[in-house]
Order: C-alpha cells, then structure tokens, then sequence
C-alpha cells in the first residue's frame, strides 16, 4: 500500500506539461531562459566526455534489466516462490519508476514545448506568403544546393559521402553554432558533439534518422542513414539540446546553423533539407511549378536525392509505420496538434527569414 501514493507521479505527468501550455511566457522566462540552460550545461559537459551514446547503454541495460526481472518473478510466481501480492507489487514499482521518468523527461527538458514560437522568440513577422515566394525560396535554394554540391566529396556512385567519417562532421557542427549564435543569442549557449547511435540500424527500421534524449541531454544521430541528411539529423538534435522542442522550429534552426559552418558538407546537408521541405509545398501547391524548380537540380543533386530515397523506402513497413504513429501521437500529446505534418511549419519560417532580407 505504501507505493501506491507514488502512482500519482503518472497522471502528474500527463496534466502538468497540460497547465505548462498556458503559460508560455512563464516558462519561458523561468524555465527556458534560467532553470535549462543549467540542467543542459552540466548534462552536455558531463556527456561530452565519451562519445558513446550514454543514453544508448543505459536504455539496453534498463531493457535488459526489466526482462529478466520480469522473467524472474514470473517463474517465482508460477512456481509459488512468491506470493501473487509481491508481483503486484513489482508491477507497481516499474509503474512508478515510469512515473518517474515521465516527470524527469518535462523537468529536464520536456517543458521547453511549452515556450513561445519560434516567431515569437525571434520577431519573425506572422503571415500568410504567396505562392510565388514560395518558388522564389525554393529556386534559390537550389541554386545554393548545387553550387555547395560541387564541392563535396562522392563515392564511386558518383553520390554524396563524408570522406573524413560522421565525427569529424559532428565535431564542427558547435562552431556552427556558435557562429549562429553571434548573430542571434537565443543560439548562443555552447553545444557539444551530437553522437552516433551504435545500432543505428535499427533506428532506419523505425523510420529514425536521430532523436534527443533528455534524461541525458544527449543528441544522438542515426548514422546508417544515407550522407544527404546526416549532418543536418546532428544539427536537428542539437537544437534540442538548446531548447527547441518543436520539431518543425528544431528543423529550421538546423537549416541556420548548417548555413553558418564554413564546411560545404554541412551548409550542403542543411540547404537541402531546406529544399526538400520547401519542394515537397511547391509541389502540394503547384505541380507545375515543382516540376520547373526540379529540372533546376544539378544531376549530383538528383543522385543523392534518389539514393536518399531508395535507402529509407527499403525500411518500409510495419514497424516503421508503428514507430510513425507513436512519434504522431507523441507530438499530438505535447501540443504540436497537426501532429508529424506539424513539420510543414518549417517552410513557413523559411519564408519568413527571407523576407527578413536574409
């Protein structure tokens, strides 16, 4: 009887981040701007010193752990070792050290969902943009995307690669930012190295290219995913780990800071992550447009497209579609109502950051 007081952590849980939502301003003043950069700082400097993931170890030794155990008291129970009372209340306990770690996820980060827009954390003017414009910013970053495209390396399939490995990317992403940073202070806490994923493969299943986690503060990146996509995945994560919850906000961030690195594997991985999110509008708003700011796409440009595209397509399947549903369900329950399409958002602050004259 004494744990079940300690089950109230779950519906705390689920209703807090619920009252968080209607005070964005106080969150952001209080909890955004003063009690995360702390809880970040000491996570990412502690973390920063091996470049395993730390989340990574701990989630198998936790699955590890619960299976036995699990096993464990059921072989007890069937064999009657144990009393029926003593598996309830093993079942009590992993309901509470979920509990747990639902509050500790909103307390050491999760509550950043809560802060203002993006627009509104940056000025950014709030308004409807034409088509046109729409065009206009598409064939501008394609003309970026190509120009940065010859500079980069290719394999033997002639398509894009890290000549120099995933690390030596991921390191220079934090001067990345913190060039951003100088011009736009809400980016301007240092970052550290995102980390690659030991059994990313099994993140592709899923439909994963890289998640943050907060119990560690930690950016971890799927590194079996093709090149395209793989340095701009590290910057998303970053921008996590600077309290940009949303996902659509993380994605545009992740586009600036790639833009500020003097690397052209970055700015090329960030430029067409812009371009595909801008080209999948153009195309849901006029075909014919798409089918003219395509055939501006240099034929590198459309290799590494294709073979972007044939990777994630071989992950097809239920998995992947569960994985999708949990993470649209998840996005739903922390206010992002439109769900996975919430990542359209993207597009708009593009936009509104060119009108901006940049």
């Amino acid at each position: 009887m004494k744990k079940l007081p300690w089950l109230l952590l779950l519906p705390i849980g689920i209703f807090l981040p619920r009252i968080a939502a209607q005070y964005p301003e106080w969150i952001e003043l209080n909890y955004s701007e003063k009690i995360y950069p702390v809880l970040s700082a000491w996570m990412g400097k502690l973390n920063s010193l091996t470049r395993v993931s730390i989340a990574e170890c701990i989630l198998y030794a936790l699955v590890i752990a619960v299976v036995v155990l699990t096993l464990v008291h059921l072989y007890r129970l069937i064999f009657r070792r144990i009393p029926f009372s003593t598996f309830v209340g093993y079942l009590l306990s992993l309901c509470i050290a979920g509990g747990v770690l639902l509050n500790l996820f909103y307390v050491m980060w999760g509550f950043n969902y809560s802060r203002p827009s993006l627009y509104a954390l940056l000025s950014f003017p709030v308004e409807e943009r034409t088509t046109e414009e729409l065009e206009a910013a598409c064939l501008r970053l394609a003309q970026q995307a190509g120009t940065l495209r010859a500079s980069v390396t290719e394999d033997e399939n002639g398509v894009f690669t890290l000549k120099d490995g995933y690390e030596a990317y991921f390191d220079a992403i934090p001067s990345a930012y913190a060039r951003l940073g100088l011009d736009y202070p809400l980016f301007s806490r240092r970052t550290y190295a995102a980390k690659g994923v030991i059994s990313s493969i099994g993140l592709s299943y899923a439909g994963i290219s890289g998640i943050f986690i907060p119990h560690t503060g930690e950016p971890n990146v799927n590194i079996d995913q093709p090149a395209l996509l793989m340095l701009s995945s590290a910057a998303h994560e970053t921008a996590h780990y600077l309290g940009i919850a949303r996902e659509d906000e993380a994605n545009f961030v992740s586009y600036l800071a790639c833009t500020y690195s003097d690397d052209p594997a970055i700015a090329y991985s960030g430029t067409m992550l812009a371009l595909i999110h801008c080209g999948n509008k153009l195309y849901a708003a006029d075909k014919e447009k798409y089918a003219a700011l395509y055939a501006t796409y240099t034929d590198a440009m459309v290799r590494d497209l294709a073979n972007y595209n044939a990777y994630w397509d071989a992950f097809e399947g239920p998995v992947e579609e569960a994985a999708t549903t949990l993470n649209d369900n998840y996005l739903k329950f922390n206010q992002q109502e439109s769900g996975v399409k919430s990542y359209g958002m993207m597009v708009d602050l593009i936009l509104a950051y060119f009108a901006e004259g940049n």
